[in-house]
């Protein structure tokens, strides 16, 4: 979603203070993928690579600006988001780590309960960041039998709900009028999607929800309902919990996102929803409203239809089934610290080098906005606060609030449960195979309690 300038290696330096005026700077390699773990005299760093060459020039940067403070080489390796999680296990098999990794899809909560992952307490407690990033930080190590920080929250981002202004002002609604109870928030949608009705138009559906096995949508929606209805699966220690309470609610979660395809207020083949589906429908107009992870559909149209860009609304969710404001949900992207590495005190020092503000900034601004800072200064710097982009001032709004993360950000099994898609077979199971909601719930927390089998937590 475009809305940043590019930002140059040479004036990103100059700008941050960083490249003092005829300075040399320490020769930094970087490449996209190849050299294994790298020269021994050089800190290797697998990176994700961006979606915006800008955000993997301004990450240039930062690394050299750090290798020329430390007078230490670096050995920058970017890698795409789909080929760096298999480098990722390759590499633990080999025993052949780098020292820092930062991916998009990673195992860092195994890795980190298999003692493979470095302590990095002294870069994450001077970071002021959110409840949600610092939590999603804190992983059980099984080798220590103990809980710390094993990863480096660096951005993040969070699930919000989209709409279509014109499409409720052409029935004569407006958002504003939409009750903040949940019950009373979604029967807005309804009578919405009642009115299409009474007007003889069957295609325009309230809500488009992913139900689907095959869509990892399904996974974070899903959940952010399971929170609305007061589940908590994890305790501190990120212990699975199945008391009656948590059932109660799984329970009513999936009784509340059935009903939705049920009573016909979700496309009917929303059960068989790809993680495209719902963008599809949404930017077709064929939902009023839907859930997303990311800004991804308002970033789509902004440049060649701006006048459709204009006339989508983000918001947060209602209050939560159980009262309360909801909180967001959020996605991290974070980076760790191998524990085999050698230079694990310089792989430290360039992450909190790499996490002050002034540079992070200049990241997010060369990803154009399609994530959001985890700092709470940035999250409150104008670049965002005040950003142009309704959407992502809407967003970051969201994540300055009360802040959770996934619970696939903590626990190597609930994670696995997720990509054995525990939710979508078990609404699969209620709305098609005739089981009650209280069966789907009790069905999915036996998978979910199956998967931490494997991990067990002191």
């Amino acid at each position: 979603m475009p809305f940043a300038r590019t930002v140059g290696r040479r004036s990103f330096l100059r700008g941050a203070g960083l490249l003092a005026a005829g300075a040399t700077a320490v020769p930094l390699l970087s490449s996209c993928g190849g050299s294994g773990a790298g020269a021994s005299d050089s800190l290797v760093v697998w990176w994700n690579q961006g979606f915006y060459p800008a955000q993997d020039e301004a990450v240039r940067a930062v690394a050299q600006a750090w290798s020329q403070q430390a007078g230490m080489p670096i050995d920058l390796q970017f890698y795409g988001t789909n080929d760096i999680p298999q480098k990722e296990q390759s590499a633990v098999a080999a025993g052949s780590t780098p020292d820092v990794l930062f991916a998009e899809i990673n195992q860092s909560a195994k890795h980190a309960y298999e003692g493979l992952l470095a302590d990095v307490s002294r870069v994450v407690e001077p970071m002021q960041i959110t409840d949600g990033a610092r939590r999603s930080a804190r992983l059980y190590n099984g080798e220590a039998e103990a809980a710390s920080y094993y990863t480096v929250p660096l951005w993040q981002f969070t699930v919000s709900l989209f709409h279509w202004r014109s499409m409720l002002a052409d029935i004569g609604m407006d958002h504003a009028q939409a009750p903040r109870d949940w019950d009373g928030y979604w029967g807005f949608w309804k009578q919405a999607q009642d009115a299409y009705r009474a007007r003889g138009n069957n295609d325009v559906f309230a809500v488009g929800w992913p139900m689907g096995s095959a869509a990892g949508d399904t996974n974070y929606d899903t959940q952010q309902v399971l929170r609305a209805y007061g589940v908590e699966l994890l305790d501190d220690q990120n212990n699975l919990v199945t008391t009656d309470e948590v059932r109660r609610g799984v329970a009513d979660a999936l009784t509340w996102i059935v009903d939705l395809y049920k009573q016909g207020y979700s496309p009917a083949d929303s059960l068989n929803w790809q993680d495209s589906s719902n963008n599809t429908y949404f930017l077709n107009r064929s939902v009023l409203c839907t859930p997303n992870g990311s800004l991804s559909m308002p970033g789509a149209i902004k440049e060649d239809e701006p006048e459709k860009w204009k006339d989508i609304v983000t918001t947060g969710f209602p209050d939560r089934a159980i009262g309360g404001p909801s909180p967001s949900i959020t996605l991290l992207h974070s980076a760790a610290v191998f524990e085999a590495s050698e230079k694990k005190d310089k792989a430290l020092d360039f992450l909190s080098f790499f996490t002050r503000p002034e540079n992070v900034i200049q990241v997010l601004k060369g990803a154009q906005g399609r994530w959001a800072p985890v700092q709470t200064s940035l999250l409150e710097d104008p670049y965002f606060a005040q950003s142009d982009d309704p959407n992502v001032q809407a967003a970051i709004q969201q994540m300055s609030g009360q802040t959770v993360p996934s619970w696939a950000t903590l626990s190597p099994a609930y994670s696995q449960s997720e990509r054995v898609q525990v939710w979508g077979n078990a609404i699969g199971r209620v709305a098609l195979q005739g089981a009650s909601p209280q069966e789907g719930a009790d069905w999915a927390l036996e998978q979910i309690q199956e998967q931490f089998k494997e991990f067990e937590v002191g």
